[in-house]
């Protein structure tokens, strides 16, 4: 059989000067072949076979194949070839594809009803939608809560850095914050931190954390059924729509967030511009008859525990590492696990608390104002510390560090952390930048001179990162100037 491509190479390469037995060589086609198609001006034309030369090895496991795809409809074609393989099926998986894709197509397409919905009697959500977004500190994997309001349409977006459930109860509040109030009733996934056991129909087993919400909120729960996202397909057509734009969003103005108080920020305005008039219109009718929302309360929306801090000035929370002050080493400590934050207090002291960023499980957050001033009493634990690493967060410090081993080779670990403890006055970069220009000028005495360097026109401040600029006032200064009439006097 010879291709139309094979036919006019036949023609190109006799045009050329080539005899037959050197096209015979370079295409590797009969010589009679050759001649044959030289002769002709028409291509090869082939026609389709009207019957099957051999027969469909499916047939035989028609049965088989209609069975499987009824009972799992999205089983794909590669797992029922391993099964027919075991069954003695010698066809290709290629038929096979053809076949199982044949009958999908022939099988008739699912009616969709339009639903009808009161004003307040349902909101939806759904929180599995993740997207990746910049951040001033790198790119970041973001997890969408997004709830809607099917009468009116009205919808809220906000973002978190893991999948929780102090993440999903507190999304749920703040969209009946932004909506000004509750629906009767709520429909959403079977989310493993709230759902225990899925039972028959509507029945479902909660969580304890759950049922608690359940009672503080008054809501009626309307739980999905397993793989049936159709059942909420308001919020889950909706929030694919909006992830797409938001990435398309960021993308085109160049948006970096701060935290996930400029993103939430940005989401709020971000939903408004897609409000429609006829939603707005909706959503104000809506509105009317929204209940009232329960104030906030932290043993709803948080994990609350109480426990011992170690000797290692640690509290242990899932399986991450939190530090605590020297104060609270070996006391009782109540742990309050939010959405964002992990906030450690003791119990009784209302001014004694620490606020760490909330991390995925398995790593940990140690804070250097917690560690330093005990590392500075004993300086020689850094050298085999766990958290070494956390004393060099920029490659200055590491150079700044060597360069003191050479230079005060018995002394190098105190003076190192008696250097970055200053950053109870300073931040870390400003402490680098002039660990630079303390080795630069081979500074004799390197503590004293970086502590000059840094405290000669800074304040002490636990916040240094958030300092203001000085605001220099010269009105001060204008009346010291002598007027043209003082000067020719």
């Amino acid at each position: 059989m010879v291709s139309r491509h094979m036919f006019q190479r036949i023609r190109e390469l006799s045009e050329s000067g080539m005899s037959i037995r050197a096209i015979e060589r370079e295409l590797k086609i009969s010589r009679k072949t050759i001649a044959k198609y030289l002769k002709s001006n028409a291509p090869p034309r082939y026609k389709k076979r009207q019957t099957p030369t051999r027969q469909d090895p499916c047939v035989p496991y028609m049965d088989r194949i209609l069975s499987l795809i009824d009972r799992v409809p999205n089983i794909l074609a590669c797992d029922i070839f391993i099964l027919l393989k075991e069954e003695g099926y010698a066809g290709s998986l290629r038929t096979l594809e053809r076949r199982v894709s044949r009958i999908r197509s022939e099988k008739p397409k699912e009616r969709f009803f339009e639903q009808h919905y009161k004003p307040g009697e349902q909101a939806q959500f759904d929180f599995k939608e993740s997207i990746h977004l910049p951040f001033i500190y790198g790119e970041r994997l973001i997890h969408l809560h997004f709830g809607t309001l099917p009468y009116s349409g009205y919808f809220a977006i906000k973002a978190y850095g893991h999948r929780t459930y102090e993440a999903f109860i507190d999304g749920f509040h703040s969209f009946f914050e932004s909506a000004g109030g509750m629906t009767d009733s709520v429909r959403f996934d079977n989310l493993a931190p709230c759902v225990r056991k899925v039972l028959k129909g509507d029945e479902r087993i909660y969580t304890d954390r759950f049922k608690k919400a359940i009672n503080y909120y008054g809501f009626g729960t309307l739980p999905c059924s397993p793989g049936k996202g159709n059942e909420k397909g308001d919020v889950e057509r909706e929030i694919r729509t909006q992830a797409r734009r938001i990435i398309a969003a960021v993308k085109a103005t160049g948006k970096v967030f701060h935290d996930y108080d400029d993103l939430n920020s940005w989401l709020l305005q971000h939903a408004e511009k897609y409000r429609t008039a006829a939603t707005r219109n909706l959503f104000e009718e809506e509105r009317q008859h929204l209940k009232p929302l329960p104030p906030r309360d932290v043993d709803i929306l948080c994990h609350t525990e109480t426990m011992t801090a170690s000797k290692y000035g640690t509290i242990r929370y899932k399986k991450s590492t939190y530090s605590v002050p020297d104060s609270m080493i070996m006391t009782d400590c109540r742990v309050i696990a939010g959405p964002y934050e992990i906030r450690i207090e003791r119990p009784g002291h209302e001014k004694l608390y620490c606020l760490h960023q909330r991390k995925e499980d398995g790593t940990h957050s140690i804070l250097l104002e917690h560690v330093l001033p005990s590392l500075v009493r004993k300086p020689g634990a850094m050298v085999r510390w766990a958290h070494r690493e956390l004393l060099f967060p920029e490659p200055s410090f590491r150079r700044y560090f060597k360069w003191l081993q050479k230079t005060l080779p018995d002394a190098e670990e105190r003076e190192y952390l008696k250097s970055i403890n200053l950053i109870q006055f300073v931040s870390l970069k400003e402490i680098g930048l002039a660990m630079d220009i303390v080795q630069r000028n081979k500074s004799r005495a390197p503590f004293d001179d970086l502590k000059a360097l840094l405290l000669l026109t800074s304040t002490p401040s636990p916040t240094a990162m958030d300092q203001k600029p000085i605001q220099t006032v010269l009105s001060t200064y204008d009346d010291l100037i002598p007027s043209n009439q003082e000067i020719s006097a």
